[in-house]
């Protein structure tokens, strides 16, 4: 096998976690490669810790941004600067085996394609930095050949979970040159609106049912944080991913797949609007249920809103435009993730 891999890693605000996801880079059984460690102007000794990696293997290159922007800005400029053929995202507080690029890259050549695709486990970490669950999330092993074979596989992606994460992919450079993907900037999701955007050109992806990466889910991460922006950001994946399926002609199955995602992001941005934190009141949380059934988004995918349990009793409200019940659920939502936050992981 031959073929430099380029691998980009954002680094902020992680003095105690770096070395062990440097260390992983380094103990890789494939050796060609570049660390590309993207300084995002973090305020603690990463930066230090950056340079002195640097020192002590000359495959590591650092980059000092002189502003912090955001993960989405790192990761472009760490693509700017990649060299390497392939190109793997590595976030700076997760752990990879050893053998991830060779059996990647070993896919990748054996069977050329565009994307490599794998699986992952999810560690929970408590307060206390202590991991109280860890969930496998593996795939079927497949070889798609054509650009319908790959969109179609979009589907089962988004329905697994792992579509929007960037990390559990190697890409070719040359697809990301030809796709012009980059990140877009959003206080998250940029890594769906990225891939949705590289696989929009890909015509051949390998799918692989290893879980070489571990992705650390912390309590200080993203998805415990309260983002302003989350329902601007959040529908942006809704509308991309609705365009797209009905460009590439997915039919009744995507159209479903993108509605059931739409009513549980929506309610999800109700839920957050009871947040203490939140500027809404009760006229505006009203006003704004009542916006979201006029606009073409809902006019086109509520047909399509089903479900099981909790998810289809969100969906059919959602659906039949019942106002009063929609903003009762998404209330209860609210009191049990901030009362019971065992509880509300366990149904979210």
């Amino acid at each position: 096998m031959s073929g430099l891999v380029s691998v980009i890693m954002p680094v902020y605000n992680v003095e105690k976690l770096l070395a062990l996801s440097v260390s992983d880079v380094l103990s890789q059984t494939y050796r060609d490669f570049e660390l590309i460690l993207v300084d995002d102007a973090s305020p603690d000794n990463s930066p230090a810790l950056c340079d002195d990696f640097a020192k002590k293997d000359n495959r590591i290159q650092v980059l000092h941004l002189p502003e912090n922007k955001g993960v989405w800005n790192a990761r472009n400029e760490g693509l700017l600067a990649a060299k390497g053929k392939y190109i793997l995202f590595l976030d700076s507080d997760d752990r990879i085996s050893p053998d991830l690029l060779s059996l990647s890259v070993k896919s990748m050549e054996e069977n050329p394609c565009d994307v490599v695709v794998f699986g992952l486990i999810e560690e929970y970490f408590d307060k206390s930095a202590r991991i109280y669950k860890t969930k496998t999330i593996s795939l079927e092993e497949k070889v798609l050949k054509t650009k319908r074979e790959v969109r179609q596989e979009l589907l089962y992606l988004e329905e697994t979970g792992v579509l929007g994460y960037p990390w559990n992919k190697l890409f070719s450079a040359e697809l990301l040159k030809n796709s012009g993907a980059k990140f877009p900037k959003m206080a998250f999701n940029e890594d769906i609106i990225f891939n949705i955007d590289a696989f929009s050109f890909a015509s051949s992806c390998n799918i692989l049912s290893i879980t070489p990466y571990r992705y650390a889910k912390r309590n200080t991460s993203t998805t415990g944080k309260f983002i302003p922006t989350y329902y601007e950001d959040i529908m942006v994946k809704v509308d991309r991913l609705y365009n797209k399926i009905c460009e590439w002609e997915l039919g009744e199955k995507g159209l479903s797949l993108v509605a059931s995602r739409y009513a549980r992001y929506f309610f999800s941005a109700l839920e957050r609007s009871f947040d203490k934190r939140s500027d809404f009141t009760a006229k505006k949380r009203k006003a704004f249920f009542d916006r979201e059934l006029s606009l073409p988004r809902y006019k086109a995918l509520s047909p399509y809103m089903a479900g099981a349990g909790l998810s289809g009793i969100m969906a059919k409200s959602f659906k039949n435009g019942n106002r009063f019940s929609c903003l009762s659920i998404a209330r209860i939502i609210s009191l049990v993730k901030r009362l019971f936050p065992k509880i509300f992981e366990k149904i979210n």
